[in-house]
Order: structure tokens, then C-alpha cells, then sequence
């Protein structure tokens, strides 16, 4: 987000409903891998080398265990495996949008975006709680797994999500109280500091998803995918 360069939020989830509804479109291997390597250009333009290579190196791990290892080996156990490797393979294009959007995007910056499409109030306070609380719950966890390293206390269940339920009911409540001490439910018009605009980089991005929509509707109309 400091280094990339500057997504609108508008932008951001055009693409991930956009690649959602063509997934769903066909199970072609070849759309499939069309929007993984989109993807993956995207986090190469925003500057998320290390993102791409692991996710490129994941999902040809997952590819050779789906393809080839699945005509070598049979039984139950790896069938569960293979049918679980090939839905993180499939909706991996998802995954990767979806993690982007959430390190990329500021909650200003979502709030703001909400503002400026004049969605009503029911709408925004509960995404903003929503998408400041994954982030909350996440430090949670790891000063919570901190904690217990320092005790000398080993992993198990009720030593971690015990505690951990317990901060996300207060965390819910704190974010909610938070977002209207800031004002979300005042009534008029609100302002920002945070400038929603749409750049060339945008509209480059959506002509090169469009043009990849197209193509999949005339493959899919010519039953090649």
C-alpha cells in the first residue's frame, strides 16, 4: 500500500466480484489459469513480488498434485486430499484478490468509498466494523499466541480460541461503538481527507478484465471452455 501503486477501492471490488462470476461461468482449466495469472500481473504492478512467487509456486504444487499425482495413487484419504487441493486451486484467484484488498486497502479509504457510491447508513456502519475486525481479531491472535510462548504454554484448543472468543465479542462491540463516536450515523453530508478517484491505472485494469470476459463468453459460446 506504501510502495504499490494506488488502487481505487471501487476498482478493487469490481475485480473480485467480476472474477467470482467467471469462475463460476466454466471449469475450464484455461479461464482458470487466464485469472490466476491476472492476478498475479496485479500484485506484480503493485509491487508484491514475494506474494506472487509463493501464490505461482502454490498453485502449480496444487496443479501437479491434481493432474498427475491423482492418477497415481487411490484410496480414500488422498481423494479427500486431492477434491481439497483442487478447491484452493480453483478459488484461488479469489483468495488472492481478496488478501490484497484487505492489505491494500485502508478502512478510511473503504469507508470513504462507501460515502461516495451514497450507500445508506444500515450499509456502511456494519462493513466498516466488518472490515476493521479481521485485522483486530488477527493482533488478537498473535499476542495471544505470544502470551503462551512466554509461559511455556504448549498450542491447544482451549488455551487459544477460549480467550480468543471471548476478545472477539469485545472487539465487536468496541469497533461498533468506535465507528459511532467517529460520526458514521451522523446525519448530511460527510467529508474525507481520503480522495476517491479513479486513475489510468483503474481503467487500464478494467479494460483488461473486460477484455478477458469477453473472451471467456466467446470461448464458452464456442465450446472450448
Amino acid at each position: 500500500m506504501k510502495n504499490g501503486i494506488r488502487f481505487d477501492p471501487r476498482t478493487k471490488f469490481i475485480l473480485l466480484l467480476g472474477v467470482n462470476m467467471l469462475l463460476l461461468l466454466s471449469r475450464s482449466l484455461f479461464l482458470e489459469l487466464a485469472l490466476f495469472l491476472f492476478c498475479i500481473f496485479i500484485l506484480l504492478v503493485d509491487k508484491r513480488y514475494k506474494n506472487a512467487v509463493i501464490y505461482l509456486i502454490a498453485f502449480l504444487l496444487m496443479l501437479f498434485i491434481d493432474r498427475f499425482l491423482s492418477g497415481c495413487f487411490t484410496g480414500f484419504y488422498f481423494t479427500i486430499i486431492n477434491f481439497i487441493v483442487y478447491a484452493l486451486r480453483r478459488f484461488m484467484p479469489c483468495l488472492i484478490l481478496g488478501k490484497w484488498i484487505l492489505d491494500t486497502t485502508a478502512v478510511s479509504d473503504f469507508v470513504a468509498t462507501m460515502w461516495k457510491i451514497k450507500l445508506p447508513l444500515t450499509v456502511i456502519i456494519p462493513l466498516s466494523v466488518v472490515f476493521r475486525y479481521f485485522p483486530t481479531i488477527k493482533e488478537e491472535w498473535e499476542s495471544i499466541r505470544a502470551a503462551m510462548k512466554i509461559r511455556g504454554i504448549s498450542f491447544s484448543v482451549e488455551h487459544v480460541f477460549v480467550p480468543l472468543i471471548f476478545s472477539a465479542v469485545n472487539v465487536s462491540e468496541e469497533l461498533s461503538a468506535a465507528a459511532l463516536c467517529r460520526g458514521l450515523d451522523a446525519p448530511g453530508e460527510h467529508t474525507s481527507l481520503v480522495e476517491i478517484k479513479m486513475s489510468y491505472i483503474d481503467y487500464l485494469f478494467l479494460a483488461l478484465f473486460v477484455s478477458i470476459t469477453i473472451a471467456a463468453f466467446i470461448l464458452k459460446g464456442m465450446g472450448i471452455i
